[in-house]
C-alpha cells in the first residue's frame, strides 16, 4: 500500500471522529491463518493510515455483529493479552525482512508491545514509547495509534517499510493478516510482510533520550537487625548516531522494578537457566543471539553473569556502576558493542566485562556473524571467547514454507588451560505448519568456559532430533488441530560412549476452536552414572546406568473462560524408584480489575536410597485500577528448603517513558512448623524520559 501525508494531528482517545481518518490510506483486506488460511474476516475490518513528518498514525474499525461477545478482560499494560481481541501492528521500519517492532491493544485500550528479532524470537519485555486508545460502540470496537519515528530504528534513505496488521477475535481464536495469512507463515515471520510505500522526509529530532531515575531503597535483615536506607540517583542517555545505530550510557542503574524469578526445583545434575529481567540488557537483545542457541546449555553470553549474584552464600547482587553499549544496524551490517564496569564484592575487585557482536547480512534472509568476550565475573582470572556463526532461512521452499540452519564454532580462552576449549554445532529445521522438523548436533570439549555465558555440562556431544505431524480436520465442529510429535535426544562423551538419553512420543495433542488443549505423551529416559548423584541431603544414586519410563498427561483450558485451569501430571519410573509430578493451575478473572492465579506443585520421589516429597505454591493477585496504575503481588513459598518470598509492586505509568515503582520484596525462613522473616526490601523507583 501507499500511505499518505497528513497536516492534521488527531486526537487519540479511541474514537474516529476526525476528518483525517477518511483521507488517509484505507485497508479492508484482511484474510484468516485461523482456523482457516485464505478466508476473509468474518467481521469487517477497516484501517486508515497517515503520517506527518514525526510520527505514523493508524485508526482501525473491527466491525463485530455480535458487540456483547466481545471479549475485553486485561487491564495491565504490558501483558500479553492474549485472553482479549486484539488490534496488531508490526512495522519493519529497517526493511531487513528479519526484525520488527510490534504494538497491540485490546478493546479496553490496555496496550503492549514487542519486538520480533531475526524472524524467530519474540521479545515481550521490549518497551517503546507510543500512544494509543480504544473505545467500544454498540458496531464493536475502535482504536487509534500514534507511533513516533523517535521510538523506531530506521533506514533515512528507504521510503519503504515492511508492514503487517492483524485482527485477533479471541471468542472464535480467529487470526486474519493483511498480508502474511498462509497457515505456513507465522506473524514472527517478517520476511513476509507486506510493503508500505511513500514514506518521505521522516524526522526523529536530535535522536537523544535523557532518562534521569532515582531510587530508594530500606532494608532489614531480622536474623542481625541490621537496618539501612539507601538514596541512589543514576541516568541513562540513549542517542541514536544513526536513525538505526543507538548509543546507550548507564550511569549508576537501579533494576529493583525487575521481575523476581520463578522458585523452580532442580531434580537434574545440571543447572538450570534463568531469563534476563532487566531493560537494560533486554533492549537490543536479539543483535547478541549467537548460533541459533537460545536458553540452552553453551551460550558464549549470557547478561545474567553481568552483576548477578553467583555465590549462594551472599546473594547481594553486585553494583553495575556503568554501562555502554553500540547497537543497531548501519546497511547489511548489524553490530552490537556492550562494555559494563563492576563494582567490587564477593571477593572480587570491580572488573570491566565486555562483549562485541558483528554480523553481515547475505542472501536474501541469512547472515553470518562473530562474537567475542572479555571478562570474568566470578574470580580474578581473564576469560574470553571468540566465535564464528552462520545462519541460512529460506521462506520460499515448495512456495511458502521455511527451511532454517545455523552453524556456529567457537572457543574460550581460560588462564591456565590449553586444549579441549572448542564448541560447535549445526541444526537444521523445517518450521511448518503441516510438518514441522528439527535436527541438530553440539559438541562441548570438557574444558569449554564461557565465563560470560552459560554452560552446565561439558566433554559431551549432543545429538538430538524432532518431528511433528499436524491435521487440520476439514468441517469439524469442535476439533481445529491434532498434532502428534516425536522427539528424541541423545549425549555422548567426546569419545561417543552414550551418557544420556531421552525418546518422547505424544499419543495425541488436540486443540479445539476455542483453544482448549488435551495431550498425552509417554517417554523413555537413559542416565549413565560416573559418580553418585546426591539429588537430596543424604540421598545419593548410585553410579550405574538407568533405564526409566514415564507418562505424561495435561488438560488446559483457554485463558480467556472467566476461569481457566491447566492440569498436568508425569507419573512412571525414576533412575532405580518412581516419581509422581502433578501440576494444578487455576486462573480466575472475576472481572477486568482483578486476576487471580494459584499454582500446586508437588513432587513425590520414592528410591530404594530413600524417599522425599516436597511441593512449590504460587499465588498472583493483580489489581488493575486503569492500564497505567496497577498492584501486582506474587508469592511463592516452597518445601523443600522452606523458603517463602512475596513481591508486592504498585506500578504508575505516569505517561510513556516516565513511571514510579514501588516495590516490596519479603522474604522467610520455615522453622519448626512457623515461617520467621529473614529479610525485607522495600524500593521506590522513578523514571522519567525527556526526548529531544
Amino acid at each position: 500500500m501507499t500511505i499518505k501525508k497528513t497536516e492534521s494531528v488527531p486526537v487519540i482517545d479511541g474514537v474516529l471522529d476526525e476528518a483525517m481518518w477518511k483521507q488517509g490510506t484505507l485497508v479492508t483486506e484482511f484474510f484468516q491463518r485461523e482456523p482457516v488460511s485464505g478466508v476473509p474476516v468474518s467481521e469487517s475490518t477497516e484501517a486508515w493510515l497517515v503520517y506527518d513528518s514525526n510520527t505514523i498514525y493508524i485508526g482501525v474499525r473491527m466491525h463485530d455483529r455480535e458487540a456483547a461477545d466481545i471479549v475485553a478482560q486485561e487491564l495491565r499494560e504490558d501483558e500479553k493479552m492474549q485472553t482479549d481481541d486484539l488490534f496488531v501492528i508490526a512495522i519493519d521500519s529497517m526493511l531487513d525482512r528479519r526484525n520488527a517492532f510490534v504494538f497491540y491493544i485490546n478493546p479496553l485500550g490496555t496496550k503492549s508491545d514487542a519486538r520480533i528479532e531475526d524472524n524467530s524470537n519474540f521479545n515481550q519485555e521490549w518497551d517503546g514509547i507510543w500512544y494509543a486508545a480504544a473505545s467500544r460502540d454498540e458496531k464493536g470496537w475502535t482504536a487509534e495509534f500514534a507511533i513516533p519515528f523517535k521510538t523506531l530504528s530506521m533506514n533515512p534513505d528507504s521510503e519503504v517499510w515492511g508492514l503487517d496488521l492483524e485482527r485477533y477475535i479471541r471468542r472464535r481464536s480467529e487470526r486474519s493478516y493483511w498480508a502474511s495469512y498462509n497457515k505456513d507463515t507465522d506473524f514472527i515471520y517478517v520476511v513476509n510482510y507486506g510493503d508500505l510505500m511513500g514514506l518521505e522526509n521522516l524526522t526523529q529530532g536530535k535522536g537523544l533520550d535523557i532518562k534521569p531515575q532515582m531510587a530508594s531503597r530500606y532494608r532489614r535483615a531480622f536474623n542481625s537487625d541490621d537496618k539501612d536506607f539507601t538514596i541512589k540517583p543514576g541516568v541513562e542517555a540513549v542517542y541514536k548516531v544513526r536513525p538505526s545505530l543507538n548509543a546507550s550510557l548507564i550511569i549508576n542503574p537501579d533494576f529493583s522494578p525487575s521481575n523476581v524469578d520463578d522458585i523452580k526445583t532442580n531434580l537434574t545434575r545440571f543447572n538450570l537457566f534463568f531469563p534476563e529481567q532487566r531493560d537494560f540488557f533486554i533492549r537490543d537483545a536479539d543483535i547478541f543471539q549467537f548460533g541459533g542457541l537460545s536458553e540452552t546449555n553453551g551460550i558464549p553470553f549470557f547478561t545474567r553473569r553481568i552483576g548477578l549474584p553467583f555465590d549462594r552464600e551472599n546473594p547481594e547482587p553486585l553494583d553495575l556502576d556503568v554501562g555502554a553499549k553500540l547497537s543497531g544496524r548501519v546497511g547489511p551490517y548489524a553490530m552490537g558493542l556492550l562494555s559494563t564496569q563492576m563494582g567490587s564484592g564477593q571477593g572480587i575487585a570491580s572488573k570491566n566485562l565486555s562483549v562485541g557482536r558483528f554480523t553481515m547480512d547475505v542472501q536474501e534472509e541469512s547472515r553470518i556473524g562473530t562474537m567475542l568476550t572479555y571478562g570474568n565475573p566470578t574470580s580474578g582470572e581473564d576469560n574470553g571467547v571468540a566465535g564464528v556463526d552462520y545462519h541460512y532461512r529460506n521462506s520460499k521452499v515448495f512456495g511458502s514454507q521455511s527451511f532454517v540452519a545455523d552453524a556456529f564454532a567457537m572457543k574460550s580462552f581460560s588462564e591456565d588451560i590449553n586444549g579441549n576449549e572448542m564448541a560447535y554445532g549445526l541444526s537444521v529445521e523445517f518450521p511448518n505448519d503441516s510438518w514441522n522438523g528439527k535436527a541438530s548436533f553440539r559438541e562441548i570439549q570438557e574444558n569449554f568456559n564461557p565465563a560470560l555465558g552459560f554452560v552446565n555440562r561439558t566433554g559431551i556431544r549432543d545429538y538430538s532430533g524432532e518431528i511433528r505431524r499436524r491435521v487440520r480436520p476439514e468441517g469439524h465442529s469442535f476439533i481445529r488441530t491434532m498434532d502428534w510429535t516425536v522427539e528424541t535426544g541423545f549425549t555422548t562423551n567426546t569419545d561417543n560412549e552414550l551418557q544420556s538419553a531421552h525418546v518422547w512420543a505424544s499419543f495425541f495433542e488436540i486443540e479445539n476452536h476455542a483453544g482448549d488443549q488435551i495431550t498425552a505423551w509417554g517417554n523413555w529416559n537413559h542416565e549413565k552414572l560416573n559418580v553418585p548423584f546426591e539429588i537430596q541431603p543424604g540421598i545419593s544414586i548410585p553410579v550405574g546406568t538407568y533405564d526409566f519410563y514415564n507418562a505424561w498427561t495435561r488438560l488446559t483450558t483457554a485463558d480467556h473462560r472467566p476461569v481457566a485451569i491447566e492440569l498436568k501430571s508425569k507419573v512412571g519410573q525414576f533412575f532405580n524408584g518412581s516419581i509422581a509430578d502433578v501440576t494444578a493451575v487455576v486462573k480466575w478473572r472475576p472481572n477486568k480489575h482483578f486476576f487471580i492465579v494459584l499454582i500446586h506443585q508437588v513432587f513425590d520421589v520414592n528410591l530404594p536410597q530413600g524417599d522425599f516429597e516436597f511441593e512449590i505454591n504460587r499465588a498472583l493477585l493483580n489489581v488493575n485500577f486503569t492500564p497505567t496504575l496497577s498492584w501486582s503481588n506474587r508469592l511463592q513459598q516452597e518445601s523443600e528448603t522452606h523458603v517463602m518470598t512475596l513481591q508486592s509492586r504498585v506500578r504508575w505509568i505516569i505517561e510513556p517513558g516516565s513511571e514510579l515503582n514501588i516495590t516490596l520484596n519479603h522474604d522467610w525462613q520455615g522453622e519448626g512448623g512457623s515461617y520467621k522473616s529473614t529479610e525485607l526490601d522495600l524500593f521506590a523507583h522513578l523514571t522519567w524520559t525527556h526526548r529531544f
